[in-house]
C-alpha cells in the first residue's frame, strides 16, 4: 500500500538525518540545555508561550502546507529559492535550547539544504502519478515521527510527477511552534511572486472593519451599548469556555474522536469551490465567508449524520433527535494583527521578528443541526454566534490566560487545560485568505494550495483557503470513525448550492 510504504519512508529518512547529526553545528544537541562552554545571548528570544505549548509531547502540533505547481520543479534552483527566501527568516535558521534558566529560546544554526528540501527516494514515478496520492502523503506525513529537533523544526517533500492538473507538488511541514497558521502563509506568500507581474509581491484580502469616522460619530448611548454588550458577551464567553474545559463536552457521536485520535491513520478530501458563489451568499445575509462556511459545515454535518444514524436505527444515548446533539467546532483567532508581507520581506532580510510567532487564543462555536426550509437561515445561525463572538473578549482571554499560566507554572498546565478544551469539542474548522491572484515561487506558477494542522485530539476538521478566485475546502479525517470524507466534502458543496440558489431567488 502507498500510505504504508509512505511512512516508512519517513521514518527512515529521519533515522538518516539523526544518525548523520542533522544540521552543522550546535543542532546536534538539539533542544538540550546551553552547554558550559557556550556564551548565553544578551539578545535571547524566548519560544512564546502558546510555542512552548506546541513544543510539549501532548499537544505536537505540524502545519502541513502542499503547493500545486504547474511545471515539474527542479529540485537544486527549488532549494536556491527557498535558501534565498524562507531560510532568511531567523525562525527556519534556529533550534530550540533551554537557557541556563530553563527557558525554551531560539538559537541560530547552519542549515543542511540537503536535510532539509528533497524527494522522497523510495517512491517509484508510478506510484506516485496515481490519483490521490498526494493527499495520502499528507496523511501519512500527518502521522509521520515528529521533527528531530537536532536542526530547524521545518522541511519540504518535493513530489514531481504527480496526477491531476499539477505535475508537481511541494509539501511544507512546519512545526507548530515556528508560528501560527496565518503568519506562516503570509510568510510563504512572502517567498512568492504574481504570475503576470513577477516583481510584485502577492495581494491579500484585507478585512474591513469599522472606520474612525463611523466610530467618532456614535452618540454616547450607542457607546455605552456596545461597551455593555461587549461586557456581557465576554463574561458568557469566559464562562462558556471554562465550561467546556471542565465538563461541557461535545455529544458522543460517530464522528467524534477521544484521547490518541490524533495518532491515527487520516484520509483527505480537496475541493475546489467557487469564492464569488460564497461571497454573493454572505452578502445576501450581510455576513462574512466564515458565517457561509459554518453555515454549509452545519447543513453538512446534519446531513453526514442522518445517513449515519439511519443505518444504525438509532441515535446516541439521550439524545432523541438530532437536533438535541451538542456538536462543536473549535478555532483558532490571532489576538493581533498578521504582520504584512512587506513586513515579512523586511524581516527575512534580517529585520526586527517583534510581530512574530503564535498570538491566537481559541473560541468555540457551537454547529447548528436544526433543519432549515430556507438554507439560509443555516447561514444566519452561524451570523448570530459569529457576531456574539465578535463583540467578545473571548478569544483574547484565552490567549492571555494560557500565557499567564506558561509564565506562573510553565506550559504543562495550559497544555493539559488547551487538549482538554479540543477533547471536549468534535472539529476543527480553519479559514485562510490567500492571494487574490495568481502567484509563482521559483518562476513555477502554483496551481493550488491547501494547508491542514496534524497532531492535535479530533478526528475531523474543515480547512478553507482562497486562492485567485477559487477556494479550496478540505476535509480530513480520521479513517476509523470517518471513512468517508468526501461525502461530507459533497454535502457542503451541494449546500453551498441550496444557498446560491435561495439567495439567486431574493435578488430576483
Amino acid at each position: 500500500m502507498a500510505s504504508k510504504e509512505g511512512v516508512s519512508e519517513l521514518k527512515l529518512r529521519h533515522l538518516q538525518i539523526n544518525k548523520s547529526g542533522g544540521s552543522k553545528s550546535r543542532a546536534a544537541e538539539g533542544a538540550g540545555a546551553l552547554g558550559e562552554g557556550e556564551p548565553e545571548s544578551t539578545e535571547e528570544e524566548p519560544v512564546t508561550p502558546a510555542g512552548r505549548m506546541f513544543l510539549q509531547p501532548d499537544l505536537c502540533c505540524t502545519i502541513l502546507c502542499t503547493m500545486g505547481f504547474q511545471k515539474t520543479i527542479n529540485l537544486e534552483s527549488f532549494k536556491q529559492a527557498i535558501k534565498n527566501t524562507l531560510v532568511k527568516h531567523k525562525r527556519f535558521t534556529s533550534i530550540v535550547k533551554k537557557n541556563r534558566k530553563g527557558v525554551e529560546i531560539w538559537v541560530e544554526t547552519e542549515v543542511d539544504m540537503d536535510a532539509h528540501v528533497f524527494e522522497p527516494s523510495s517512491i517509484s514515478e508510478a506510484e506516485i502519478a496515481t490519483p490521490g496520492f498526494v493527499e495520502k502523503y499528507v496523511c501519512d506525513l500527518s502521522i509521520a515521527p515528529p521533527l528531530p529537533t537536532s536542526r530547524p523544526l521545518w522541511e519540504c517533500h518535493v513530489l514531481n510527477g504527480t496526477s491531476g492538473n499539477a505535475p508537481a507538488h511541494v509539501i511544507l511541514r512546519m512545526h507548530h511552534s515556528l508560528g501560527d497558521g496565518t503568519s506562516l502563509m503570509s510568510l510563504m506568500l512572502a517567498c512568492t511572486r504574481q504570475t503576470d507581474n513577477p516583481e510584485k509581491l502577492p495581494s491579500i484580502p484585507v478585512s474591513m472593519g469599522q472606520s474612525s469616522a463611523v466610530a467618532a460619530s456614535q452618540s454616547f448611548l450607542q457607546s455605552f451599548w456596545k461597551m455593555l454588550v461587549l461586557l456581557v458577551n465576554t463574561v458568557w464567553g469566559i464562562f462558556y469556555f471554562l465550561a467546556t474545559v471542565l465538563w461541557l463536552k461535545d455529544s458522543d457521536t460517530v464522528i467524534k474522536g477521544s484521547a490518541g485520535v490524533e495518532r491515527q491513520p487520516k484520509l483527505l478530501v480537496l475541493t475546489e469551490l467557487n469564492m464569488e458563489d460564497m461571497k454573493f451568499v454572505k452578502n445576501t445575509v450581510g455576513g462574512t465567508i466564515n458565517d457561509v462556511l459554518l453555515g454549509m459545515i452545519g447543513a453538512s454535518l446534519r446531513r453526514y449524520l442522518q445517513g449515519r444514524y439511519n443505518e444504525a436505527s438509532t441515535l446516541p444515548a439521550n439524545n432523541n433527535t438530532l437536533e438535541a446533539l451538542r456538536i462543536r467546532a473549535a478555532a483558532l483567532v490571532n489576538t493581533r494583527a498578521s504582520p504584512g508581507l512587506q513586513e515579512l520581506e523586511a524581516m527575512m532580510a534580517g529585520g526586527s521578528q517583534v510581530r512574530w510567532g503564535n498570538h491566537m487564543g481559541y473560541l468555540v462555536f457551537p454547529i447548528s443541526l436544526k433543519h432549515y426550509s430556507d438554507p439560509l437561515d443555516q447561514v444566519r445561525a452561524a451570523k448570530k454566534v459569529s457576531d456574539s463572538k465578535k463583540a467578545s473578549l473571548e478569544g483574547i482571554f484565552t490567549f492571555w490566560s494560557a500565557t499567564l499560566l506558561s509564565w506562573l507554572a510553565g506550559p504543562s498546565l495550559p497544555t493539559i487545560l488547551t487538549r482538554r478544551a479540543i477533547l471536549q469539542t468534535t472539529l476543527t474548522v480553519s479559514n485562510i485568505p490567500g492571494p487574490i491572484e495568481p502567484v509563482m515561487l521559483d518562476n513555477n506558477p502554483i496551481v493550488h494550495i491547501f494547508p491542514v494542522v496534524s497532531g492535535h485530539p479530533q478526528s475531523l476538521c474543515f480547512y478553507l483557503v482562497s486562492y485567485a478566485g477559487k477556494a479550496g475546502l478540505v476535509v480530513m479525517s480520521t479513517k476509523h470513525l470517518i471513512p468517508d470524507p468526501e461525502k461530507l466534502s459533497q454535502y457542503c458543496v451541494d449546500a453551498l448550492e441550496d444557498m446560491k440558489k435561495a439567495a439567486a431567488s431574493i435578488e430576483v
